[in-house]
Order: structure tokens, then sequence, then C-alpha cells
């Protein structure tokens, strides 16, 4: 992929890292005084994200036996619970109690998702100490907000007491009780917490010689004085922290096209990087800054590069196998108990055979089945919809070396760490800096305090990061279609450090089809699995219709990915479900006059459409509308065709010999019933009626190459049956029944006489040609045949023009 010759690493001074004193290098020399018993000491992370940063480099740079390495929001909990005697409660937890109070408090039961929404805004204002007079003061407020508002601070308190009862607290509805403590004497703090009004007041409190805070990077256009916009400058000047200014040419800004960009891009520094000459310590960093990307990113670029990158971000853990296998026991009710056996025996089986992620998948997967089932006395009656959304919002962390030269990281992860070039991206509008909360109960613009704290925090991160590099490229993306532009904050950057933003189009390799159909050789074991494969009738018309996509879904087995599932998936499942519903009614006597309380009760009750149809509601109506037609219909005319009670056997598996015995054949008939003087084989079809021409002979289209008339079936199950000695030739009749008729009581499509009178004939021909196509050289794709436009392996086939030429580049 090309890239402009003015991205490239070189273009860009470098700055001498040796001067750079890092707060991690002063906390390692306050601690090595103590060495090797620092055991007495507590070391605080007040950033979000960086206490394993902080644990790693004091284990690693100094090792004996190490402090005490907490978080900000752990420390915090901690001497809450000293000083209210009560038992925190775990943030999961604490949902839980939140979600069943809502629904005793409204009679109703809410989604999670919105309870989660409300818990999160109740949170975020109880950090910044809130009040609902505050909240009343507001211009932008109505009364009836305000009202609304109003019973959410009353849900809280009510919350809060419930908790306070059990002897237990939520710690950020208690956080005014941590303003005013006193540090300890052997108390540590590394970094800087959100500041929030409570923070800011117990961070006044630290003495100057416990704290250790990273200076950060300010560009040589920054005013000298705090500008009106939100910048870190304001954060720092309030609080007396130090500050570094550079001049000269340290960061290059990009706008990208479109978001295709952002892999292409970051695979052209990953290559550069890693072919240059240097040495082990150099790494490149990687923040992306919208983290919904991570998952997206891992799989297309980070997965296939092994031990050389290590990925920090969170991964979502709904998109992984264990996830599933997860929902799907638990919307069928099986016993967790259960479920962890199973995925402990695979994760044990399949150890190696596992790349990191899918390991760690596993790994929570048991982890979340002994969660849920701790916590499912807390679910009362909302047990499937709270597991479910606890398995939808669980996130992965993986495990891998900081040593790598490619380090994955967000924001928090790694302030302080020297590194050769960075890239973040993609710092868009409302990505970088965060919103706060935007939600349906308030936005930032309501209370702009909260969104200034919020903005400075992440500048402020975003700045002692940048502070530790040679070089960095920030780039954002620039999608006019999907509304997608860089933030201001984007600009004031690029201003700020004396750099012009350049628009780079960045555009992919083109895509070049081969110039002959690819082709799958008929070899000597090719040619003996074919000669003792048992023929079906969508076998066969698959082989004679396109002999490339038989081999590959027959014979290989090759399984398209689920995402090429769709209407034709849908209507094969309800399809499934029709043929053994019908077998069912061959019991429920009479069939006419029973078959709404079956179809209810058998519809309902089958999970594969419950699990896989997510419209299965609207499509229950559908089918019931059809069969209810066809059932008016046959009490009219008083003839059952359909809902028949003189049924013989349903479901019927046969199989016989044919051309002679070179090959053999099998079929499942779906009903064999007398019809009159007759025996009718009936097959259902999930399907509207086509119209068939008449004239010819079955028989002369059998060497057709891009059709294989459906009524081939109707032959196939007769000389079946015929073969079989289930009915004789004379007084047997044939017909395909429609269960989507378009014209009223047009839904028989029955088999013309003659037709049964040469099934022998036809079935000779059918082997003939059997015979000339697994003597052929190799098998290549039809590109004209009738099932092409929705075969899910035309990207293995390469059908021409499968792939749009021109457009928009990347």
């Amino acid at each position: 992929m090309p890239i402009p010759d003015e991205i490239r690493t070189g273009d860009h001074a470098t700055f001498p890292l040796d001067d750079m004193n890092s707060a991690a290098d002063a906390l390692i020399g306050r601690l090595r005084r103590h060495y090797p018993d620092m055991s007495g000491f507590t070391v605080v992370s007040m950033t979000g994200r960086g206490r394993d940063f902080l644990h790693h480099i004091i284990h690693t740079r100094l090792g004996g036996l190490l402090p005490t390495i907490l978080s900000f929001d752990d420390y915090r909990t901690r001497r809450i619970a000293d000083r209210m005697g009560r038992m925190a409660v775990p943030a999961d937890e604490a949902f839980l109690r939140f979600h069943t109070l809502r629904c005793r408090e409204e009679g109703v039961s809410p989604f999670p998702a919105d309870s989660q929404r409300l818990f999160s805004f109740l949170t975020t204002i109880a950090e910044f100490s809130v009040s609902i007079e505050e909240l009343r003061a507001l211009d932008r407020i109505g009364q009836e907000q305000a009202d609304r508002i109003e019973r959410f601070f009353t849900t809280m308190e009510t919350y809060r007491d419930l908790l306070a009862t059990e002897g237990l607290f939520y710690a950020p509805f208690e956080a005014t009780r941590f303003a005013d403590l006193a540090t300890g004497e052997c108390e540590l703090f590394f970094g800087l917490p959100l500041m929030t009004p409570v923070n800011r007041r117990f961070f006044g409190r630290i003495p100057c010689d416990r704290l250790f805070i990273d200076m950060p990077l300010f560009g040589p256009h920054m005013p000298s004085e705090p500008p009106e916009y939100e910048t870190a400058l304001s954060l720092i000047r309030s609080i007396g922290i130090r500050e570094r200014r550079v001049s000269g040419q340290k960061l290059c800004f990009s706008e990208l096209a479109e978001r295709a960009a952002l892999p292409a891009l970051l695979s052209h520094e990953i290559g550069v990087f890693l072919q240059q000459a240097r040495s082990d310590s150099k790494q490149l960093f990687i923040v992306p800054l919208d983290e919904r990307l991570s998952f997206y990113l891992w799989e297309l670029l980070f997965q296939p590069l092994g031990g050389q990158v290590n990925f920090a971000p969170w991964l979502p853990f709904a998109h992984f196998a264990a996830a599933h296998r997860l929902r799907t026991a638990v919307r069928r009710g099986e016993r967790l108990v259960g479920v962890r056996r199973d995925l402990v025996a695979e994760l044990t089986a399949r150890w190696n055979e596992m790349d990191g992620a899918d390991r760690s998948a596993f790994e929570a997967a048991i982890t979340l089945c002994d969660e849920l089932d701790r916590l499912r006395p807390l679910m009362e009656d909302e047990w499937l919809p709270l597991a479910e959304h606890l398995i939808a919002v669980k996130k992965l962390r993986l495990h891998g070396r900081r040593s790598s030269p490619i380090q994955v990281v967000g924001l928090g992860d790694a302030t302080g760490v020297p590194y050769e070039r960075a890239i973040l991206l993609p710092m868009n509008s409302g990505i970088f800096p965060r919103k706060s909360f935007n939600g349906p109960y308030l936005n930032q613009i309501h209370l702009p305090r909260i969104h200034r704290a919020q903005f400075e925090a992440d500048d402020l991160e975003l700045r002692q990061f940048l502070a530790f590099g040679r070089t960095a490229h920030i780039a954002a993306l620039y999608d006019q279609a999907k509304a997608e532009a860089p933030s201001t904050h984007f600009s004031f950057l690029a201003t700020e450090f004396g750099e012009k933003p350049v628009k780079r189009l960045i555009a992919p390799t083109p895509f070049k089809a081969p110039a002959s159909n690819p082709a799958i050789e008929n070899t000597g074991e090719l040619q003996e699995r074919l000669r003792q494969f048992i023929w079906s009738f969508s076998a066969l018309k698959r082989l004679f219709t396109c002999p490339y996509r038989f081999i590959l879904e027959d014979i290989q087995q090759v399984k398209p990915p689920p995402c090429f599932d769709g209407e034709e998936h849908a209507n094969l499942l309800i399809g499934n479900f029709l043929h053994h519903f019908f077998t069912q009614m061959i019991k429920h006597r009479p069939a006419v006059e029973r078959w709404r309380e079956r179809f209810e009760e058998n519809w309902e009750s089958n999970e594969e459409l419950r699990d896989k149809l997510p419209d299965q509601a609207v499509r229950k109506a559908i089918v019931q509308s059809h069969l209810a037609d066809i059932a008016a219909w046959e009490k009219e005319t008083d003839r059952r065709l359909l809902f028949s009670d003189d049924v013989i056997e349903a479901e019927l598996t046969l199989s016989a010999p044919f051309g002679g015995g070179r090959h053999r054949l099998k079929g499942r008939i779906d009903r064999l019933q007398r019809d009159g003087e007759k025996e009718l084989v009936t097959d259902l079809k999930y399907k509207e009626k086509k119209k068939v021409s008449e004239k010819g002979r079955l028989a002369d289209r059998v060497d057709e190459t891009d059709s294989f008339d459906d009524r081939f079936q109707l032959v196939l199950y007769a000389y079946l049956v015929l073969h079989n000695k289930r009915a004789t030739a004379g007084r047997l009749d044939a017909a395909h029944i429609f269960l989507r008729p378009r014209v009223r009581g047009d839904y028989e499509g029955r088999l013309a006489a003659e037709e049964l009178a040469g099934c022998e004939d036809t079935m000779e021909r059918i082997a003939r040609r059997l015979d000339r196509m697994l003597a052929e050289d190799r098998f290549i794709p039809n590109y004209r045949a009738d099932g092409c436009p929705n075969c899910p392996y035309k990207a293995l086939c390469l059908k021409p023009d499968l792939y749009r030429m021109g457009g928009r580049p990347w």
C-alpha cells in the first residue's frame, strides 16, 4: 500500500530520551532506599489504567519484597470501607442490586442496558458531587425533566439505605466521605486522578515529597498563559505541576479519507518499523483512541504478529466462541456447572492450538460461570436478561510481553516509558477527548464543569505520553459521507506544534482476479471417493450444475461463514420445522381441525427457531397465515392433501442402486399417503410454486448444464418407493406441495403420468451422465448455474465481477 514520503519516520527531528526523567524513575529511587523490604509501603496509581504498568516497572527494576500496589479506585474503596466499617459491593453485584430495586419500584422490568445507563449517570453525578439543587438551577433543565431526575436521586438514596442495612456500600455513591481523609506516612502516589471536587480536595492533602507526576509536553506555540479553550495547561497551573515545552518537528498530523485507511496506515508503520535496524529497547507504541476498533484491529492486524506485539486494550468478550457457547447455554436453561466442566475440558484439550485471545475468552467464560452462579440469587426473576447482559458487557484483557517491539496500549497504560515512535488514531470528534456522559438523562452541555474535568484529564494523559517519545504520528478520520470529522483538539494540537495536517488518500493494492478459472483436479483418491458416494437429489443437482461447488461442499465439506446466511437460510430453518411438524400431525387427527394448537405448541418450543431467527415472531404469523389458507381451501373443497389423515408413512428414508448397480441413491421422502385409489409421494416445499414448461420429457433435460429441474426429485423418490416395493407401478403418483401459494388453492405440483412411466429410462440417463462427469480430469465452476447468484462459495471460485471495480478508493 503506497504511503506518501512525508509520513516516514526519518523526516522528523528526534529528542534525546536520556534527558527525560520520568516520575517512575523518581518513585523507584524513593523505594530503592528501603530495598529489599518495601512491603511496608503502599503505592497508588492515580491514573485510571496505570496500575498494571506500575507493578511491572517496580517488579522488573527493583524486585525484592514489593510494596502493595493499588489502583486509585481500590485505594479509595479501602479507605472508605475502613472509615464506614462496611464492605464494598463489587461493580457487577452493585449493578444487579440496582436493577432489581428498579424492577420492584417501577413494577415493570426495564432493559438491563437502560438500568446500566441510569446507574452510570448516577455514578457520574455522585463522583462530581452534583446535587438536585444545582440541576434545578440550570437554565436548560425543564420542570418535567428536573422532577424525573429528582426521582432518580430518590432511587439512589433508597439504594444506599438498602446496602447500609446489609453492612454494604457502593464506593462512588459514598465518594464524599473520602475528601477529608489524611494520607498515611508510607503511602506514595503516582500520577493524577480525574479531578472531581472530592479528588481535588484529597489531592491537596498529599505531601509533595510523596507525589510523583510526569511533566506534560506542550508545543512552542502554546500561549504562556492558559487559553480560553480547554487544555491541560489550566489544570497543571492550578495544582502546581511543572511543564515541558519543545521546539522542532516532533509530531506529524494526518487526515485520512476513509475508515479502511486506518489499518492500512498502521500496517505500513509497523512494516517500516520492523524492517529498520534498531536495538531491542526501541519500541513502536500504537494507541487506538477509539477502543471500539480494538477487536477489528486485533483480528485483522495484530493477531498474526504473534509475540511481536503486546496488546493491552480491552477486547469485547461477546465476539468470541466461548461467549456464544455460554449465552446459548443460558438461553436453553442448562446448568452452569455442566457448562463450566465442558469449557474446562475443551480448554485443556485444545490449549496448544488456541491463540492467546481464545484462551483468555475460555478462561473468562469459566470464571463467568462461577460468577453467574454466585450472583443468581440477586437476579430474582430477571435471570435470563441479566445473565445475557453481563455476558454482552464483559471485556477481556490479553497478557503479552512488555518487551515486545510493538506495544498497543490505551492512554494511561504506559505513561513514562520511552519509545521510538507512536501512532495515535483516530482523533475524531466524540472520541478524543471523551464525552463524560451523553444520554437520555443529561448531556455534557448541562454540566460543563464535568466536561471540562474530563477534557483536561484526557489532554494531560496525552501530553504526558507524548513527552517520552522521539516521534509521533497523530491521525484523524474525515469521512463526509459518514459524518466523521477530526476533533477540534486535533486542529489545536497541530497549530500548537506548528504542523499542518496533511490530507492523505491511502489506497489498497488493486485486486486482480486470475486470468484462468480455478479448478479441482480429479485425482485417483477423489475418483474413488466419488465412486463410493451415495447420491441424493440435492447432491446430483450440485454436481450437474456446478461440480466445483459440489466438491467444496459435499466432498471437502468446506463450511461458509455464518455471515452468508440470509433469507434462504431462514426459509430452510422454517422448512425443516414444517417437515417435523407434519410428521407429528399423523398422530393428531383430524389434522385439519387440530393443526393450530399443535403448531402453536411446536413453534414456541422449537429452540432452533428461537435462537437463529431474530424475527421469528413475524415469520410465525406469516407461516400460520399460509397454512390457514390451505386448511380453509381443503375444507371448502372437501379434499385433504396437506392436512390428509391418510398418511401411510412420513420421513421415510430409502436407498437403492441405479445404473446397473454402478451408483447408489438415497432419499428421505416427506410422506407416502393414500389419495383416492392411488398412493401419493408428497414432498413439502416452503416456497412459492413456479410455472414449469410441460413441453418435452424430463429425461431429455438430464444433460442440461445450468439447471436440474426440481421435478427430478419426484422421479428419484418414485424410483426409490417402487424399488423398495412400498408401492406398485400404475398406482403411484408424486407431487410437490408448496406451502407459500401465490394463488389460493394453487399449491400442488403433480408429476405427469408419462414421467412416472418413464422413471427407469430417466434414471439410466442420469447414471450415464454421472459416469461421464466422474471421468473428467478436473472440476471447474459454472458461473451460469441457476444457484450461482446466491452461492456462498463465490469468494473461493473467484466469480467474475464478484468484487466491484472502481468507485471510491480507501
